[in-house]
């Protein structure tokens, strides 16, 4: 089994808490902005995230954990049941599934039907040049989806979407279309 290596686990560290998410400064009596982790900043670039507010990008911060891989590294493996919901914050991967390929780019992200429905990997990924993601693990990912209901609609909408795209391409091979 070809199971996935995190190259890098979270700064945060065995406290849940780290250096990083500590508010630095002068506080807020004095008009500071508190500096906020690096991990909120980077799910800020990312389209899927873009309406929540900082907090919500901190509590995300918090559940999730920053992993990276290098070219040729498996990330998730069809028919595991490893992993979580993986974003992409930077980099290329290469997802395989049912000898169909696609790259997802920084931004995308992958394990949506897992976590929804619990169930094992449909498809392998694979790094395609250095990668950095961030995971989210369904036991704590599930509640901020029922807190956040703009981003489970999000999810669904790409699953939607996903899912048309493969029956798409079985009615092309059936030559249905």
């Amino acid at each position: 089994m070809n199971d996935p290596v995190p190259r890098q686990a979270s700064a945060r560290g065995a406290g849940g808490r780290g250096e990083s998410e500590r508010t630095r400064g002068v506080g807020p009596e004095e008009g500071s902005v508190p500096e906020l982790p690096s991990e909120v900043a980077a799910l800020r670039r990312i389209k899927f995230f873009g309406e929540l507010t900082d907090a919500d990008l901190l509590r995300l911060s918090r559940i999730g954990q920053r992993r990276s891989y290098v070219a040729g590294d498996t990330i998730v493996e069809r028919d595991s049941d490893r992993g979580g919901f993986f974003v992409l914050l930077s980099g290329e991967a290469e997802v395989e599934a049912g000898g169909t390929f696609h790259v997802l780019s920084s931004g995308d992200f992958f394990g949506e039907m897992a976590l929804l429905a619990g169930s094992r990997r449909t498809a392998t990924v694979r790094a395609r040049e250095p990668v950095q993601t961030m995971v989210f693990e369904p036991i704590y990912f599930r509640p901020f989806l029922i807190e956040n209901p703009s981003v489970a609609v999000t999810l669904l909408e790409v699953l939607a979407h996903r899912l048309n795209a493969a029956q798409a391409r079985l009615d092309a091979d059936r030559g249905w279309i």
